[in-house]
């Protein structure tokens, strides 16, 4: 067991206060070391610990910011990897169709491969289609999440970029 010189000792290494401070707090704690330096920090009187260490018994202050833990980051890689899934999954099972006037089909690709062909020759991609609008084609979406509405407006773009006024 430690003799009253080396706790004191101790504690003002522990606490970086000077060796009278550490002597009062451990005989006003009746040489209890954490409730002297309890009584320390409640004196102010604890300091930064040489070394860059810090001991404290003090809660430390909210400051607005969440930690995040692995757990949380592997949490949410996880979830954008759903994510992603069922994007793929839905554009592998609905398909951009391109048909002509007499709505004969002339190309029909899984919505995820338009996807990454805009993604990878976006003007090329842009460029080909408001042309398609100009000679004739017509595009829609065919598939278990295809809208009718959508379908109609591009519709009405195509009649307007060919200039079929009877069909407005």
């Amino acid at each position: 067991m430690m003799d009253h010189y080396e706790m004191v000792e101790k504690l003002r290494q522990k606490a970086n206060v000077s060796y009278e401070d550490a002597k009062a707090a451990l005989e006003a704690a009746d040489w209890d070391m954490l409730d002297a330096l309890i009584l320390l920090e409640s004196q102010g009187k604890v300091k930064d610990a040489p070394g860059g260490k810090e001991y404290t018994t003090q809660e430390p202050e909210d400051t607005g910011w969440k930690v995040y833990t692995d757990s949380d980051f592997r949490r949410g890689m996880k979830r954008l990897w759903k994510f992603i899934c069922m994007l793929v999954r839905k554009g592998n099972a609905n398909s951009f169709v391109i048909s002509n006037r007499n709505k004969e089909e002339i190309l029909s690709m899984p919505v995820t491969v338009l996807v990454i062909l805009f993604f990878c020759i976006w003007p090329l991609s842009m460029i080909g289609l408001i042309v398609g609008l100009f000679v004739g084609g017509r595009y829609s979406f065919r598939g278990p999440d295809s809208s009718q509405r959508m379908n109609d407006a591009m519709n009405r773009a195509a009649d307007m970029a060919q200039g079929d006024d009877e069909k407005r």
